[in-house]
């Protein structure tokens, strides 16, 4: 995200073939997690439900039922029972390869409906649609987006639509709060139906408006989303920089490029995750460092990337933002997406700086260096790689994404679960992705 930014202008959208008619349907999951667990699990449908962290400490998506009986999000799973009614509540681990999975469904469903499909998250993305002629958005349309996605994944959705995407994605939180409707759908674009609804929202809930920011714009007496649209913009970035400047127009209805949507190429791969219980064993650590590498490695072999420098580090604290006890690189040479070479690296630097009887609950790699795959000078002393290791990194990943992640994988990262790994005691089945527990019909 750009900074200060003062010399950043903000492009203006055109777009010829359209007449400027280009409008956005911002489609979001509700409650995401929790909609995906129950997909497949009807037992959990309409049952007080949540979605825990990492070692399942707190709770990070809560069903409707839960938020009613007073649970907050990052609430702690060891406090539940201080809820009124807290027995009565389901709970589930993290099942991130079930999600990623849905969030792919769910936005093949969408592009049905538009060939620009632009991913904001995990449970949100923009879909570029043409307006009507009168330039009003096409609830219709809004309500057959709905329909199919329920279709077709099980996942319930709100639609917001707007001339803009900061317009869209304000539209998409008022049909959450049955703002403009209770069909799940809300459309901004009918200016005068846009100006009575943004009169009543407020400055603080516009997208992208931080709690610093909602303080300046309420110093300047810039209280409600309609306030916003009628800044000067040249006023609103001398008061939150361009970003502001750049809202002013979306929610005026002027439409602008968006530089979060559009990221540059990825810069590093990294994985890191907590320990499921402290680890103490040199051979334990080395092989929780590995599973961070196949999962790191695996997302530079996705996007045809290599990597000239591995970065490993472990923590001994699960105090936040506290720094790591020890952080080492070293050069990839070749440079490689092949975990193997990167397993061994990390053989030796364990080997350097592994201290007896201090426990380990955090491991993690960094991959720098990208470039494209195949890429790149070798030094003289340098040895090509062995086509045959390439054509077994290549089976492994085969099997993986037919059988499921961890299917296949290196010895040094271990076979099945580990007592390193992250606690998932409640985790669902991984009815998507893993053969064995796709469901059967009797």
């Amino acid at each position: 995200m750009p900074g200060v930014g003062s010399d950043l202008d903000v492009r203006i959208l055109h777009d010829p073939d359209r007449g400027g008619s280009l409008t956005w349907a911002l489609v979001d999951a509700e409650n995401f997690y929790v909609s995906c667990e129950r997909v497949f699990d009807p037992r959990l449908r309409g049952v007080p439900l949540v979605v825990l962290s990492n070692n399942d400490r707190c709770c990070i998506s809560r069903s409707s039922e839960a938020k009613a009986m007073g649970v907050s999000m990052g609430y702690p799973l060891s406090r539940m029972g201080d809820v009124p009614g807290g027995s009565t509540i389901m709970t589930r681990s993290s099942n991130y390869e079930l999600y990623a999975d849905m969030n792919r469904r769910l936005n093949q469903v969408l592009r049905r409906h538009s060939e620009t499909v632009e991913v904001y998250s995990i449970d949100e993305s923009f879909v570029g649609v043409a307006a009507l002629r009168d330039g009003r958005g096409d609830r219709d349309l809004g309500a057959l987006i709905r329909r199919d996605v329920m279709l077709h994944t099980g996942l319930p959705v709100r639609v917001g639509l707007g001339p803009t995407r900061t317009l869209a994605k304000i539209a998409n939180a008022m049909a959450k709060k049955g703002v403009g409707g209770d069909d799940g759908v809300a459309d901004l674009h009918p200016r005068s139906e846009r100006e009575r609804l943004l009169a009543r929202w407020p400055a603080r809930e516009v997208w992208g408006v931080a709690e610093a920011t909602a303080a300046r714009l309420a110093a300047a007496d810039v209280l409600t989303a309609l306030d916003i649209a009628r800044m000067d913009p040249h006023h609103a970035r001398s008061i939150g920089t361009v970003v502001l400047e750049r809202m002013v127009r979306e929610i005026a209805g002027e439409p602008c490029d968006d530089p979060s949507l559009h990221p540059a190429a990825r810069g590093t791969a990294s994985a890191s995750r907590q320990t499921g219980t402290p680890v103490t064993d040199a051979d334990a650590l080395h092989e929780a460092i590995c599973r961070r590498i196949m999962d790191a490695s695996a997302k530079l072999r996705n996007e045809d990337l290599q990597a000239g420098r591995l970065v490993v580090f472990a923590h001994g604290s699960e105090r936040a933002y506290r720094p790591p006890d020890w952080c080492l690189s070293s050069p990839l040479d070749p440079p490689t997406a092949d975990p193997r070479p990167m397993a061994t690296i990390a053989r030796a630097m364990v080997g350097a700086v592994f201290r007896p009887h201090h426990a380990y609950t955090k491991t993690g790699v960094i991959l720098e260096d990208l470039s494209p795959a195949g890429s790149g000078q070798l030094s003289l002393l340098t040895q090509t790689e062995d086509p045959r290791s390439s054509a077994l990194v290549e089976a492994m990943d085969s099997i993986n994404a037919r059988f499921g992640r961890g299917t296949a994988t290196i010895a040094a990262a271990g076979i099945g679960a580990r007592p390193s790994d992250t606690k998932r005691d409640r985790l669902s089945p991984h009815w998507t992705t893993r053969i064995s527990d796709v469901p059967e019909a009797r």
